[in-house]
């Protein structure tokens, strides 16, 4: 009962599930042109459902209302004490939601225990409300103001305020799926949660959560437990992660303000990132997988956060990226995300070259106290407009590689501290400088590269006092003559002699009153 969407972007690692045509089917695979083929046989059984077949039936509440046969129920009224729910086998059900208000102090406001299929349609405002207790002969399962073990699609123009005093708003043991409407959830635990997977084509989403925001949770099925938002308008508060998914998270476009005490996004394989505006500051990371992500175009603020963008392997295709990171701003580091209290295994001294961090384009600013960009594996720019304010202690560098960095394209200007520094390295393919200061530069100093001509071909306001640069740019020619300024001031020139150039000596040239330490 369910239709194939095809995505073609974002690179993403290869894994293929297989299942029937009644599962979400989630295909990834590399191609030669660094592009992805993927296909999500996501939920939209709803559009094959005619439901002028089917008997419309009026309904206005003032008792718990049970459904037991196919067919389409216009909800209307207040209802105090009590709740609708479906028992439908082998069926479908629309129920429509026009100017209704559900409360229940003993369980869920509407509760669907059987059927194929619950369409709720929303019309008006409508307010669903359980209480913080629930009575002992409900379903175990059935902790939540809306709870379905069907297949549940919410469509609309109207607007559902769900308060959530028990445990979760939104619950389907199934696919979730919301094709409009304006949600405010305001729940104890998890905002929304979809087991199978949760699909969003378009909506409005508030949600406070005592949990995580929205999560999909099925690990032991193929293809499922994945999260897929086409578009839609995000404002997410959670205690724990603002989304979360077992499997992949897959985000085409859309605008999203996450505030979370743990990731802001956090998938336990894949994240994707085709085209967004998304604001995060987290208490974790900003964006976590615990595999791959890439970022194919968007705008990506990440305000506050331990780690900014964390996964085995990232790579960044387009887009800008902006983060602020008490730690490492990127960090390809393999391994399962850990808590940011105690942060077992952070900071994993150990090189490993299954980790890439790449960046083929795109325009990047990290302002990091750890690592700016940190790979455990290989460091590589093919492109883009980079810019790093990197540590101002010694015991970690504006660019962190544990097999190697390589510069091939693109421009580069990263400064910080220079006990840990590394340059763009000596495989790049395009020259670079390496740059060591006699003393410490203050916040707010204006650098600028110029050539012989008097012309700026880098140059950077630092936000963090630094004694080093790495820089590197296509504009670097062999034999010809750079000069350095700070604050206007002539300060250092140098000649291109080679892919590395190094300017001054780390002996002795470390930032004042930070020792270093081992990264």
């Amino acid at each position: 009962m369910k239709s194939k969407i095809d995505y073609k972007w974002l690179v993403i690692g290869a894994m293929v599930a297989t299942a029937l045509i009644s599962t979400a089917i989630i295909n990834l695979g590399h191609d030669n042109g660094n592009k992805i083929e993927r296909s999500i046989n996501a939920d939209n059984g709803d559009l094959k459902i005619n439901w002028n077949k089917f008997e419309a039936t009026d309904v206005a509440l003032d008792e718990s209302y049970t459904i037991t046969k196919s067919g389409v129920y216009h909800l209307t009224g207040e209802l105090k004490n009590g709740l609708v729910s479906i028992n439908v086998k082998d069926g479908v059900v629309k129920l429509i939601l026009d100017n209704v208000t559900i409360k229940n102090p003993n369980g869920p406001a509407i509760a669907c225990y059987e059927a194929d299929d619950l369409v709720i349609e929303l019309v008006g405002k409508n307010t669903l409300e359980d209480g913080e207790t629930y009575a002992a002969n409900l379903d175990e399962d059935a902790k939540s103001v809306v709870y379905s073990k069907a297949d549940l699609t919410f469509i609309g123009d109207g607007s559902l305020s769900v308060i959530a005093n028990y445990q979760d708003g939104i619950v389907s043991k199934d696919d979730l799926k919301f094709n409009g409407g304006e949600y405010t959830i305001i729940a104890k635990d998890d905002g929304i949660r979809g087991k199978d997977s949760i699909y969003v084509v378009d909506g409005v989403f508030t949600i406070e959560a005592g949990g995580d925001g929205m999560k999909s949770t099925n690990e032991t099925t193929a293809g499922k437990g994945f999260v897929l938002i086409e578009q839609g308008t995000f404002n997410i508060t959670a205690s724990a992660k603002g989304i979360k998914a077992v499997n992949s998270i897959l985000i085409h476009d859309g605008n999203f303000i996450i505030s979370s005490k743990d990731d802001g996004v956090h998938s336990n394989n894949y994240v994707g990132i085709m085209g967004a505006n998304i604001e995060i500051s987290s208490g974790d990371d900003g964006i976590h997988a615990d595999k791959e992500l890439i970022v194919d175009a968007g705008k990506i603020s990440v305000l506050k956060s331990y780690e900014g963008l964390e996964a085995k392997a990232i790579t960044v295709n387009g887009g800008e990226i902006s983060v602020v990171a008490s730690d490492d701003g990127m960090n390809a580091g393999g391994g399962n995300d850990a808590s940011a209290n105690n942060r077992p295994g952070a900071n994993s001294f150990a090189a490993d070259t299954s980790c890439t961090l790449t960046i083929n384009g795109g325009k990047i600013y990290v302002n990091a106290a750890g690592d700016g960009l940190d790979s455990n594996g290989y460091l590589t720019f093919n492109g883009g407009e980079v810019v790093v304010d990197g540590p101002t202690n010694n015991g970690n560098g504006a660019l962190d590689s544990g097999s190697g960095i390589s510069f091939n394209g693109g421009s580069v200007i990263a400064i910080g501290a220079s006990g840990m520094a590394e340059s763009l390295g000596t495989t790049s393919s395009i020259n670079n400088v390496s740059i060591y200061l006699s003393s410490s530069q203050k916040a707010g100093t204006k650098i600028e590269i110029k050539n012989s001509a008097g012309e700026t071909i880098l140059s950077h306001t630092s936000l963090k006092t630094f004694n080093h640069i790495a820089a590197g740019t296509e504009k670097f020619e062999e034999g010809k003559t750079y000069t350095l300024y700070l604050n206007g001031t002539k300060t250092e020139s140098f000649t291109i002699n080679g892919i590395v150039t190094t300017v001054g000596s780390n002996s002795g040239n470390q930032m004042p009153n930070q020792p270093m330490q081992r990264r």
